[in-house]
């Protein structure tokens, strides 16, 4: 299996450029047999951000990120996932944590608020679920036009529920050591 790094640019959001950032993984303008090799391989970067609310925290990304999907929904196909802890290796977490970002693009009324336990996402959970679904039923129609077969598929839908349970569980057990951190410093 051959592993790709693919990089969007600031230039590419604040243009909204989808066509020149999905140009090496778009299914309509590369092989069939390069499709296969990267389901499940490509590590998305995002040039600028150190975390997913420079993603869905910024107008200007929301709307990039909206018009990718619309034009490119094939996340759940092409992105390396694998399910994080605390202890997962900081590439392994940046990956699900993008993945994450862009799904949360998709969600209105998206806040953050700051409790006693640390810093909380609100969301609309039936939109996620929504988007999430949507997600895994284009990687499945994708894996089906080039003979992927349906029990392979079905281990990348088990695989991206596992990446996103993961990304809320660390959530939880990482926020309350940030405030127990900050408040040791004061």
């Amino acid at each position: 299996m051959k592993k790709t790094n693919w990089v969007i640019t600031q230039k590419q959001i604040n243009e909204c450029d989808v066509d020149s950032a999905i140009l090496h993984v778009d299914p309509e303008q590369i092989a069939d047999v390069q499709v296969h090799g990267l389901h499940g391989s490509v590590r998305l970067r995002v040039e600028g951000a150190t975390g997913p609310a420079d993603i869905f925290g910024k107008t200007e990304a929301r709307k990039f990120f909206k018009a990718l999907h619309a034009r490119w929904p094939y996340a759940g196909f092409f992105l390396r996932l694998k399910p994080i802890t605390l202890k997962s290796p900081p590439d392994q977490i940046m990956d699900v944590s993008l993945f994450m970002a862009l799904a949360l693009c998709h969600v209105t009324n998206l806040s953050c608020c700051q409790t006693a336990r640390g810093v909380r996402l609100r969301y609309d959970m039936k939109q996620l679920s929504r988007h999430l679904a949507e997600l895994c039923c284009r990687a499945m129609e994708l894996a089906d036009c080039i003979g992927i077969s349906k029990e392979e598929i079905q281990r990348r839908d088990n695989l991206i529920m596992a990446s996103v349970v993961s990304f809320f569980e660390a959530g939880e057990t990482f926020a309350p050591k940030i405030m127990n951190n900050k408040r040791r410093k004061r």
